[in-house]
């Protein structure tokens, strides 16, 4: 048996806790995972915080009997660690779902990524801490919750943990798309998805962007025609919601393994 697809996974969550939970949990994490992907740092650090309360309200109803669309994180960790109170979880399972929620949720909005901060700003370090604890409480969700064969299991949580690195790798400042064999269009695409504002000089494009000079000249024409980016005053090209729908929903869905 392989392991199941997203829309699969979540139909056989939803056999076990509240379907709404079921699926904010597996899309949250799936998209953390595309966010992270592409380089944005601070969605990914917000995903995280998505993902704590998706998984944070299974753990409760798993653990209660009851579904809570309400309670936020540090309630549910509250409960968790209330010894006076039933469960029907072990007391080291709760524990430890507890502290690592606590951590993940506290984190994201310490760093920032909720509010705005005048010190801070997301970063790569701190999106791949969010990432690394976003899968194991993921994983260890489906080791608590899913009634199914433990080979399975097994797999669909390798495929969870295989994603390590983000598609775009920063040095001296200059981000360069890892991913080999795409094209100019989607190099591109990936480049002002990741740049701040969304905005990059057709010098910086041709600069980053590892494809021959025509190739790229004629993938902004295009994407022009498509709609996907559009010329500022200045002449930078600036992606459009049209090209991040396409980044999102076609580019990165075919480098990420679990979708």
């Amino acid at each position: 048996m392989s392991a199941l697809t997203a829309p699969q996974l979540i139909a056989e969550l939803s056999t076990i806790v509240d379907s709404s939970f079921a699926k904010s949990a597996v899309e949250d994490y799936v998209d953390m995972q595309q966010r992270f992907l592409a380089g944005d740092w601070k969605p990914t650090e917000l995903n995280g915080g998505r993902l704590c309360e998706a998984i944070a309200r299974c753990v409760h109803q798993l653990d209660t009997g009851s579904i809570t669309h309400s309670k936020l994180p540090g309630k549910i960790c509250e409960r968790l660690e209330d010894e006076t109170v039933s469960h029907n979880l072990a007391v080291k399972e709760r524990h430890h779902l507890a502290k690592v929620i606590g951590v993940l949720y506290k984190f994201r909005s310490d760093r920032g990524a909720v509010h705005i901060s005048p010190i801070y700003t997301a970063n790569e370090m701190d999106s791949v801490l969010v990432l690394h604890i976003g899968k194991w409480l993921f994983s260890e969700l489906l080791r608590l919750a899913w009634n199914k064969d433990r080979q399975v299991i097994a797999e669909t949580i390798q495929r969870i943990v295989r994603l390590e690195h983000s598609l775009i790798h920063e040095l001296d400042g200059k981000p360069l798309v890892l991913a080999t064999n795409i094209s100019a269009k989607e190099e591109i695409l990936l480049q002002l998805n990741h740049a701040t504002g969304n905005c990059l000089s057709k010098n910086t494009i041709r600069d980053l962007v590892h494809q021959k000079p025509a190739n790229v000249s004629v993938a902004i024409s295009r994407m022009i025609k498509d709609k996907e980016v559009r010329t500022a005053d200045n002449g930078d090209i600036a992606l459009t919601p049209v090209g991040q729908k396409r980044v999102f929903e076609e580019i990165i869905p075919k480098l990420n393994p679990y979708k």
